[in-house]
């Protein structure tokens, strides 16, 4: 008597559609409003029972539905609603739906043996068999869930090429199966070369994906690497804080003893020797910065790398007023200073005049930092992407990746600009005050 309710109402047909459309909703709106997620789920169902069972109503309606109008539900009404009420790319959602269907067709094929042998089993024995696949296939769709639920949201119109590709196979699958529903002859009696072209097609994709997937893999592993190299940079320069520390408190007193020595050297009329100490020492000690914000590694960073610059005969220009009790994440700010710097100053070897501009500051609880060099906007123009042109591109131009990854994983902000013969690098990093 259950069996016969459960298969009358199509229960397993409620279950697998209310299935794609929470599982929808826990992808794209996991946390969407209580009212607004009741809505979803209302419109959905009521959609699904209306165009379900109340064209039963309808006289020119064949009852049970044919196969075409049950895969035009299960697929239209979720991307119709969740589009209207879910955020996230709308080719995401197409492309998890199409596959989910897919995946359930597959599964039938699987069971065909099962329901082809209804007749020659006791109906004991089938409703078990029946009940059994319909509960394997609700644990085998929540792992498809898990396995495509942090993926799939990143699925965006920017890789269209690669979603038309990945529809192929499905799409030719359910139309295979489709058509198999309409007993054709034709259909049968070539039924094998029709699955061999289909899966022809699937092999150049399949080595496609592949491809890019290795590109992508080699990419990572490069970005990866270059960012190790940098944070093993910025343990080096903890190592060197204690050293630094020393020659801070020994810098004033350097100053001091420098005066009084050249006051002394000058009133013994030493021409040679205070011209020596005026253009080596004198020159050595106004190229030390002394960048002081009250966070040590902050100020050791910016004050080795402004001399390094100063070296280069690049002009600096600070603006920098940050309170002594921030509290930031050292290496991240480390992570990306060093690398918009590094940047900065490659560029400066292009331009005549070079300068850099430094501004540093906090604004509602976000650490916000610009750095400004000139550049040549010739080559800005002809290298919008500011890919690397050195020939070992390979281990270069991965500064402003670095500085992208890091400052996404520090939830903080990022933006690039060119202003006048200036480019721009402007990051904000979440600070507790």
């Amino acid at each position: 008597m259950i069996y016969d309710i459960f298969r009358m109402i199509e229960f397993d047909g409620i279950v697998i559609f209310m299935f794609i459309i929470l599982s929808l909703m826990r992808i794209y709106s996991d946390n969407m409003p209580v009212k607004k997620a009741v809505a979803y789920i209302s419109v959905s169902m009521a959609l699904y029972f209306i165009l379900q069972y109340g064209t039963y109503a309808l006289p020119f309606f064949s009852q049970p539905h044919h196969y075409w109008y049950n895969m035009v539900l299960l697929i239209g009404i979720p991307m119709i609603t969740s589009a209207i009420f879910l955020k996230g790319y709308n080719i995401g959602k197409f492309l998890y739906t199409l596959f989910f269907v897919a995946f359930i067709q597959l599964y039938k094929v699987v069971w065909g043996a099962l329901y082809s042998a209804e007749n020659s089993m006791s109906r004991g024995q089938y409703e078990f068999f029946d009940i059994l696949s319909f509960l394997l296939l609700i644990v085998l769709l929540y792992a498809f869930y898990i396995n495509l639920r942090k993926s799939i949201p990143q699925v965006s119109s920017r890789i269209i090429r690669q979603v038309l590709l990945l529809t192929y196979f499905p799409i030719s699958l359910l139309l295979y199966y489709a058509i198999d529903l309409l007993d054709i002859p034709a259909f049968d009696e070539y039924r094998d070369s029709i699955m061999a072209l289909i899966i022809l097609p699937a092999l150049p994709i399949l080595y496609s994906l592949f491809a890019t997937t290795i590109y992508s893999y080699e990419e990572q592993r490069k970005l990866d690497r270059a960012l190790t190299e940098t944070k093993a940079q910025v343990h080096r320069y903890r190592y060197s804080l204690e050293i630094d520390e020393r020659i801070k408190k020994e810098r004033h007193e350097l100053k001091n003893n420098y005066l009084y020595i050249q006051t002394l050297l000058n009133e013994k009329k030493y021409d040679e020797l205070n011209k020596y100490l005026t253009d080596s020492i004198g020159e050595k000690l106004d190229n030390l910065s002394d960048i002081s914000t009250g966070n040590t590694m902050i100020d050791y960073i910016i004050n080795r790398k402004i001399s390094e610059a100063r070296k280069q005969h690049i002009k600096i220009y600070t603006e920098i007023t940050l309170p002594a009790s921030i509290l930031v994440d050292d290496e991240s700010f480390c992570t990306i200073f060093l690398n918009l710097f590094n940047n900065a100053m490659e560029a400066c070897q292009k331009v005549e005049s070079p300068d850099i501009h430094i501004l540093l500051k906090v604004v509602q609880n976000y650490l916000c930092c610009e750095i400004k060099n000139k550049a040549d906007l010739d080559e800005i123009n002809s290298n919008p992407d500011l890919s690397t042109t050195k020939e070992d591109s390979e281990n270069h131009g991965l500064g402003l990746k670095i500085v992208r990854e890091t400052v996404e994983s520090s939830d903080g902000i990022f933006q690039t600009l060119v202003e006048g013969n200036y480019f721009v690098g402007k990051f904000m990093l979440p600070v507790t005050i």
